[in-house]
């Protein structure tokens, strides 16, 4: 009998066919321009994952560079890597929702062939001067995306610190001591914080997703939440801790700005509470993923 999960599939949804019993799969997540794309492509030394310097999103389905490590590494001699790119949660074309139901699937489906991941890699671009709404929805669906088994597989690491140094090197600091704050709890529960980078030095960026990696790949093995969940328990997505957790964000959002329909002079009202960006777009495919606006409950069309 086929999982749950399997409902939320679609067509144009790419797996990982050659997947590996033996493979050391390690899955950095973040928000749009942490510098995913570009932590892969450091590491391994060569443009393995596209990179976007401009304002829209540029990975937008799971991306898979692979590569061998040396004969002469300690811990797993000539061990197939598997980086996994992942959109963030903040793009520019694409829902939560979709974004979520997109990498619970590719990580289900992994699982569900009896391959564990050997970390994950949380990235934050420490030239953002501030801690937003969308950073921290961000980082509180991946915090339930890996469940507490899996926090001491985790980095935090904060990212591109040459966009800060060549302008007020007293910011890097400050910024960083805000982040280590923001992610406390995450840290206090087995996560580690790394910095990658520090200057516009490629061989520094390149040595500091070496050291991020090396820490991921000191231990082997773990199962995330989501993957228990959609494969142990039988789950949707829509059933998933992540996924309450998104829900209950949004509706909190739309319950603080006291609207039960986006007029023009309500839209205005939202973009009074909050100037982020992407916000207002959040609220309206909230909207549009309700099933009835008198219930408490959202859920979004696009899993059904």
């Amino acid at each position: 009998m086929d999982p749950n999960y399997i409902q939320d599939i679609v067509p144009e949804d790419e797996f990982f066919k050659d997947v590996k019993q033996d493979d050391l799969i390690v899955v950095i997540m973040g928000m749009t321009g942490a510098g995913k794309s570009t932590f892969i492509n450091d590491f391994f030394d060569q443009a393995l994952a596209k990179v976007n310097h401009g304002l829209r999103s540029c990975t937008k389905e799971i991306g898979v560079a692979i590569g061998n490590l040396p004969s002469t590494h300690k811990s797993w001699p000539s061990r197939r890597l598997v980086l996994v790119d992942t959109p963030g949660f903040d793009d520019t074309d694409d829902g939560e929702f979709e974004i979520l139901r997109r990498i619970s699937v590719w990580l289900a489906d992994v699982y569900q062939k009896e391959v564990e991941i050997t970390g994950l890699v949380y990235l934050h671009n420490i030239g953002h001067n501030r801690m937003c709404g969308s950073s921290l929805l961000s980082h509180n669906i991946f915090r339930r995306m890996c469940g507490a088994n899996a926090f001491n597989r985790v980095v935090m690491a904060s990212t591109q610190w040459e966009t800060i140094t060549t302008r007020n090197k007293a910011a890097g600091p400050i910024r960083e001591n805000d982040l280590k704050e923001f992610w406390k709890k995450t840290l206090d529960e087995g996560a580690v914080y790394m910095r990658v980078g520090g200057s516009e030095a490629e061989d520094e960026r390149r040595g500091g997703t070496q050291r991020v990696i090396d820490h991921i790949l000191k231990n082997h093995a773990v199962s995330t939440r989501i993957q228990e969940e959609l494969v142990n328990l039988n789950k949707r997505v829509k059933e998933t801790d992540a996924a309450q957790e998104l829900t209950e964000t949004l509706e909190k959002w739309l319950g603080d700005c006291q609207i039960q329909e986006l007029s023009e002079e309500k839209e205005e009202e939202l973009k009074k509470i909050s100037n982020e960006p992407g916000l207002l777009d959040w609220v309206k495919g909230l909207f549009r993923l309700k099933r009835n606006p008198d219930t408490a409950r959202v859920e979004p069309k696009v899993l059904d």
